[in-house]
C-alpha cells in the first residue's frame, strides 16, 4: 500500500492537504506545526479512533488529543494505491464517535470498494493488526523502543513455523492460564465456586436435618404448652368465681353495718338539731351555764356593793325629813327674828338663822348627792339585770337553772351524735379499706391471691405458648426458604462429578502449561536468532560497524556487542542516540521479517532521528532510502538537517509544511 494524498480536519489541521511520492518522503515542519498530527491521522484513517478510550497516566486519548481546534467534527480522506487500484478512503463521524463512519471508493468515482472491511481497514490494507503496526512500521515520536505482544509474536513466529499467524506461544500460554484461572485462581475459579457451593449445599442439608428435628421439638412443646394453658384457664376461672363470691359477701355485710350506723347518726343529728334550736331560742343561747352563772354571781356581788354604797347616806325619807326640819328651823328663826321674839340682840340675832340656812343648804346638797347615787345604782342594776334577761335576781337565777338543764341535754345529745359520727366514720373507713382490698382481690394480676397467682402462671403459659408459636412461624418461614433435600442431594452429586472432572482438567492444563512453556522456549530459541541477525546487520549499518551483534529476548529487550568485545552490553548502558538507533534497527527488522511483503506496509517515522548525530543520521537516511525501494517511507522531522543530507540524492521527495 502507498499513500499519495491526505486531506484532514484533525487536531490543529484545518482542512489541510499533504501529497506524497511512492518512495522516500521527508516532511519538514517546525515544532507544533502538525507533524505528529499527520502521523496520528494516518493511524486513525487505517484503524479508526477508540471512542471508549480514557486518559491514562496523564496521556489523553486520541479522541481528545486530536479533536479539531475549530470545534468541527473530525473528518478526512486519504488517496492510496492498493493492489494496483487507486482508492480513496473517507472517514467522518460525530463528537461521541469520531471517525466512526468509513467508506472506500475508487478515486475520482463514487464506486464503492467492497473488498475493504470497514471494521478492519488496517488489517485489510496492511495485513497486520493495530498492535503489530504500532510496534513495527509506525514509529511515533519518542517511541522508537518496542516491546513484545502476542500479536507481534504471531507475526514473528511465522518466520520459523509453517506460516500460521493465528497462534503464538504466549497467546497459547495465556489461553491455558485463562483456562486454569477459570478453574482455580487464588480465591476465584469454578473449582473454588464448586467447593463453596458444595460446602453451602452440605450446610443446607445439615440445616434441613436440624430444622426437621427442631420442627418435631416445637410440635411437642406446643402440645405441652396448650395442655398447661387450658388447665390454668380452668383454675383461673374457678378461683376468680370463688373470690368474687367471698368479696360480695364482705361488701354486703359492710354496707349493711354502714347503713345502720347512718340511721343511728341521723337520729342523734335530729335530736341535736332540736336541742340546738331550744338553746338558740333561750336568752343564753349556747353559752356555758357555769360561765354564765359565774359571770352573774360576779355582777350580783358588784350590784350588792353598789347598793350598800348607795344606802350609806341613810334612807331617802330620813334625809328628806331632815332637810324639811332644817328648812322649817331656818324659817322659824327668821320669823322669830322678825317678831323680835328672839332673846338675842345685835348680830347674835342672825347666828341661828345663818346656821339653820347653812345646814339646810348642806342637807339639800346631800339629798341631791344621795339621789344621784341612788339613780346611778338603779341604772347599773338595770344594766346588769338586762344582761341576763331578767328584772330580778331570782328571775335570772331561774333562767340560769333552766339554761343549765337545756345545755346539759344539748351536751349529752351532742356527745351521742359525735359518738355515732365516729362509729360511722370508722365503719365507712373500714368499708373503704374493704373496697380497696376487694379491688385488690379482684385485680387478679398484682396481688398475692390465689387467683392472681394462677393468673401469673397463666400469663407465663400464654407467653411460653406465644414464643413457641413465633418459633413455629419462624421455623415454617425457614422451611419455605429451604431447598428440597432431594434436589440438594441431586445437585451435590452433579457438583461432585463436575469437581472431579474440573480437577482432572486442571491437572491436565497444568501439565500442558509446563509443556507449552518448554515448547515456547524452544520456539523462542528458533525465532530470536533470525530477528537478532537482521537487527545486527541493520544496526551495524547505522553505526558504521561499531557493533557486530545484537541479542534479543522474548520481550524484544536488546543488548548490543561492540566489535571485538566478547560480552554484549545491555541497552540501558548505551547512549540515548545509540538506543534509538538500536531499536530503529529492531523495528526495521521486524517490519521486514514479520509484516506481509505483498502488502508493502509503509514505514511512518515521527522525528525518529532526533537523537542521531549527523554521521549516523546520514547512515539512517541511506538505509531508509534503500528500504524505500521496496516500500513507501515517510519521515516527519523538525530539523532541516535531513533535507540537507539528501538534497543530492535522487528519488527522495522533501516537503515543507
Amino acid at each position: 500500500m502507498k499513500i499519495h494524498k491526505m486531506t484532514a480536519s484533525f487536531g490543529r489541521l484545518q482542512n489541510e492537504t499533504l501529497e506524497l511520492d511512492d518512495g522516500f518522503n521527508i516532511v519538514y515542519a517546525p515544532n507544533e506545526s502538525g507533524k505528529s498530527t499527520w502521523c496520528g491521522f494516518i493511524r486513525a484513517m487505517l484503524y479508526g479512533i477508540e471512542s471508549s478510550a480514557r486518559e491514562k497516566a496523564g496521556v489523553k486519548p486520541d479522541k481528545v488529543r486530536f479533536a479539531p481546534w475549530s470545534g468541527a467534527p473530525m473528518v478526512g480522506s486519504m488517496d492510496i494505491e492498493h493492489e494496483g487500484a487507486e482508492i480513496t478512503l473517507i472517514r467522518k463521524g460525530r463528537e461521541s464517535a469520531p471517525m466512526r463512519d468509513f467508506s472506500a471508493v475508487l478515486t475520482g468515482t463514487t464506486t464503492p470498494v467492497r473488498s475493504i472491511d470497514s471494521n478492519a481497514v488496517g488489517e485489510t490494507l496492511l495485513g497486520v493488526s493495530r498492535d503489530v503496526f504500532e510496534r513495527s512500521a509506525y514509529i511515533g515520536q519518542g517511541k522508537v523502543a518496542v516491546g513484545g505482544s502476542p500479536e507481534l509474536e504471531k507475526r514473528i513466529s511465522s518466520i520459523v513455523q509453517t506460516g500460521d499467524e493465528n497462534s503464538s506461544a504466549s497467546e497459547a500460554e495465556e489461553r491455558i492460564k485463562a483456562a486454569i484461572r477459570r478453574r482455580r485462581y487464588n480465591k476465584s475459579g469454578r473449582i473454588l465456586e464448586i467447593e463453596r457451593e458444595l460446602e453451602e449445599i452440605r450446610g443446607e442439608l445439615s440445616e434441613s436435618v436440624r430444622e426437621a428435628l427442631k420442627g418435631d421439638e416445637l410440635k411437642r412443646a406446643k402440645a405441652t404448652a396448650l395442655e398447661r394453658r387450658d388447665a390454668l384457664l380452668i383454675k383461673v376461672a374457678d378461683s376468680r368465681k370463688t373470690t368474687r363470691h367471698e368479696t360480695l359477701e364482705k361488701l354486703t355485710s359492710s354496707r349493711n353495718c354502714v347503713k345502720e350506723l347512718e340511721n343511728s347518726y341521723n337520729e342523734h343529728y335530729e335530736k341535736l338539731l332540736a336541742s340546738e334550736k331550744k338553746l338558740d331560742v333561750g336568752f343564753f343561747g349556747r353559752q356555758d351555764p357555769e360561765e354564765c352563772k359565774s359571770r352573774f354571781d360576779a355582777d350580783a356581788d358588784k350590784l350588792h356593793q353598789i347598793e350598800i354604797n348607795a344606802e350609806k347616806g341613810g334612807s331617802a325619807a330620813l334625809n328628806y325629813a331632815l332637810l324639811a326640819v332644817l328648812l322649817l328651823a331656818a324659817v322659824a328663826f327668821e320669823l322669830l327674828a322678825d317678831f323680835n321674839l328672839m332673846p338675842l340682840t345685835g348680830l347674835a340675832v342672825y347666828i341661828p338663822r345663818i346656821v339653820a340656812g347653812v345646814l339646810a343648804i348642806i342637807q339639800f346638797i346631800r339629798v341631791i348627792v344621795l339621789r344621784k347615787k341612788r339613780k346611778t345604782f338603779l341604772v347599773q342594776k338595770n344594766e346588769i339585770l338586762s344582761q341576763f334577761g331578767g328584772t330580778t335576781e331570782d328571775a335570772i337565777r331561774t333562767l340560769l337553772a333552766s339554761h343549765e338543764n337545756d345545755f346539759a341535754e344539748f351536751t349529752s345529745v351532742e356527745a351521742g351524735k359525735n359518738e355515732a359520727s365516729e362509729r360511722l366514720e370508722e365503719a365507712r373507713l373500714t368499708q373503704s379499706e374493704l373496697e380497696a382490698a376487694v379491688l385488690k382481690d379482684l385485680d387478679f394480676v398484682d396481688n398475692d391471691s390465689e387467683a392472681a397467682q394462677y393468673k401469673k402462671l397463666l400469663d407465663d403459659a400464654e407467653m411460653a405458648l406465644r414464643n413457641i408459636r413465633e418459633q413455629s412461624a419462624s421455623w415454617e418461614g425457614r422451611q419455605s426458604a429451604l431447598k428440597d433435600p432431594e434436589e440438594l442431594k441431586s445437585r451435590l452429586t452433579a457438583l461432585t462429578a463436575e469437581q472431579e472432572k474440573l480437577t482432572a482438567e486442571l491437572d491436565a492444563l497444568n501439565l500442558a502449561l509446563d509443556t507449552l512453556r518448554d515448547a515456547g522456549e524452544e520456539i523462542s530459541h528458533r525465532i530470536t536468532p533470525q530477528l537478532s541477525a537482521r537487527t545486527a546487520e541493520l544496526f551495524s549499518k547505522l553505526t558504521a560497524s561499531r557493533y557486530d551483534a545484537v541479542l534479543l529476548d522474548k520481550e524484544l529487550k536488546a543488548a548490543a556487542r561492540p566489535e571485538g568485545d566478547s560480552i554484549p552490553r545491555d541497552f540501558t548502558f548505551l547512549s540515548a542516540g545509540t538506543i534509538d538507533q538500536l531499536y530503529l534497527a529492531v523495528r526495521l527488522a521486524i517490519t521486514e521479517l514479520a509484516l506481509p511483503k505483498e502488502k508493502s506496509c509503509p514505514i511512518i517515522l515521527d522525528d525518529a532521528l532526533l537523537n542521531f548525530d549527523d554521521e549516523r543520521c546520514e547512515r539512517a537516511l541511506a538505509l531508509l532510502k534503500e528500504l524505500a525501494l521496496h516500500r513507501q517511507v515517510i519521515l516527519f522531522t523538525c530539523h532541516r538537517r535531513e533535507a540537507e543530507l539528501v538534497k543530492t540524492v535522487s528519488y527522495v521527495r522533501v516537503t515543507e509544511i
